[in-house]
């Protein structure tokens, strides 16, 4: 009888060693907080209340997902608050703009109370350009009148993309551009142009064009005088969006370089640095699943904003590569980032 007990308890063990990672009752009846760095209304508030409709199917135990926002310096304070605060148990996810990711390695004279290296990756919900343009009724259309006159840029706090690309472009390009910070997000900043209290924005993503204003898109209400991009968008060079590799060079290129790698991963998703492993692979899994979903994919399809999500593994291998960059790139990056 012993022995059948032992053959039976054996049994049991192998079985439980052999689920797989997802097989975890941690979540059954539980809630899990989306936390947004940005404010509601946003494109990635957007995102992440799709998410949080369409992740919980596929986590076994289908916990309720509720969608909080956390604005601050450019998300900052949302990934300050995942390393420092958040319950590391799995029950907490964090959108973060990617700036925050990069500031703290090229910012490096600042202390910051997180580290990119720990933050568990979950993935990132898109990748993709991003812009600078101005309203309809500016004077300033392309890129060279830029550099000739006066152009009002808006933008919102160091972190966020509109503000750090709106003095990376006026430091390494001689843009004459006069940025006004302190808007809260795009919505914000959309609305000062409609009004004309600036000319345009930098940094602006086109997935959040698409989105939150796509009559602006269908009926040619900006003008595109830049593009950022790891590899040159077709559609906005159709557009007449040049490449800012054309208007920068030498060591100025490779800051540049640095600054827009970030695109690569521009809606990404983490979890705090102690979140148990199992349950990241719980998370990621339900991340992909989700994003690759027929119906959260036909949501920002409708909005002819389509998603092209990022595994989390392969966030954390760019997030890596950024942390290994020369420290020569990295001070310059630095500096063309802040206001003169």
């Amino acid at each position: 009888m012993r022995k059948g007990w032992r053959h039976a308890g054996m049994a049991a063990i192998c079985i439980a060693a052999s689920l797989p990672a997802w097989a975890d009752d941690f979540y059954k009846g539980r809630r899990i907080d989306i936390v947004v760095g940005g404010n509601a209304g946003g494109v990635y508030d957007v995102v992440a209340r799709s998410l949080a409709r369409h992740m919980p199917k596929y986590i076994d135990g289908t916990p309720n997902m509720v969608v909080q926002n956390m604005p601050g310096a450019g998300s900052i304070k949302a990934a300050e608050w995942a390393a420092t605060v958040a319950p590391q148990d799995g029950s907490a996810i964090v959108a973060l703009y990617p700036g925050a990711l990069t500031q703290p390695i090229i910012e490096t004279d600042r202390k910051f109370r997180f580290d990119p290296a720990t933050l568990k990756y979950i993935g990132s919900a898109d990748s993709g350009a991003r812009m600078c343009v101005t309203y309809a009724t500016s004077g300033t259309k392309t890129f060279e009148d830029a550099q000739k006159r006066e152009t009002i840029i808006g933008a919102s706090a160091g972190g966020g993309s509109t503000f750090d690309y709106a003095w990376m472009v006026k430091n390494l390009t001689g843009a004459k551009f006069k940025v006004v910070a302190g808007y809260k997000g795009t919505p914000d900043l959309e609305l000062a142009m409609e009004r004309g209290e600036i000319d345009g924005i930098c940094g602006y993503g086109l997935a959040a064009l698409r989105a939150e204003k796509p009559d602006w898109f269908r009926d040619r209400k900006i003008n595109f005088l830049v593009q950022f991009a790891t590899r040159p968008d077709k559609e906005l060079t159709t557009l007449g969006a040049p490449d800012i590799a054309k208007f920068v060079s030498g060591n100025n290129r490779k800051a540049v370089d640095l600054i827009i790698a970030q695109q690569d991963f521009s809606r990404p998703y983490v979890a705090p640095p102690g979140t148990p492993a199992a349950r990241l692979a719980t998370l990621r899994k339900a991340f992909d699943a989700a994003v690759a979903d027929p119906e959260m994919k036909s949501e920002f399809e409708r909005l002819n904003s389509p998603l092209t999500p990022v595994s989390g593994v392969d966030v954390e291998k760019m997030v890596t590569r950024l942390i290994a960059t020369p420290a020569s790139v990295v001070t310059l990056a630095r500096k063309a980032q802040q206001p003169d």
